[in-house]
């Protein structure tokens, strides 16, 4: 019975921590940051998806086909960005988003100029990263007409 006990607050203990590291709460972002491919999005109407990936990353390189699917689907609804972590040029950004894990993927929103994290968990499936993308297009939309 101990040792269960022991195996369960170890578990939830890793659980915890794993998690945490995941955690990255919605932050202002200014126009200074240096990524060319961030400087293109940065006054758009609609919100932008920042994919940040590498091509030396496995799950990257399997998750691409999805996002370019999804930036297919969602063209005019969304403005889409891939930000190699590798690039100096994208490096006050990836900091700046304390890129720690990779693919990281952010919806920039431009009215109040804010980014949300998407956490990993969405990025296992298509169709759980196009309900993410859903949601907050229904958010933005009441949130839209609050503000009129």
């Amino acid at each position: 019975m101990k040792n269960i006990k022991k195996i369960i607050i170890f578990v939830l203990g890793l659980f915890i921590v794993t998690c945490s590291s995941y955690v990255v709460f919605a932050q202002k972002v200014s126009s200074h940051a240096n990524s060319p491919a961030f400087q293109d999005v940065y006054n758009l109407k609609e919100p932008s998806v920042l994919y940040f990936y590498s091509d030396d990353c496995k799950y990257c390189v399997e998750f691409m086909p999805v996002f370019n699917r999804i930036a297919a689907a969602y063209k005019g609804k969304y403005h889409f960005v891939k930000l190699d972590v590798y690039d100096s040029r994208n490096e006050i950004l990836c900091n700046k988003f304390r890129i720690q894990t990779i693919p990281a993927v952010f919806i920039y929103e431009p009215r109040d100029k804010v980014v949300h994290p998407v956490h990993p968990y969405y990025l296992s499936a298509e169709n759980k990263l196009k309900d993410v993308l859903d949601t907050y297009l229904k958010e933005r939309s009441v949130q839209g007409q609050k503000g009129k």
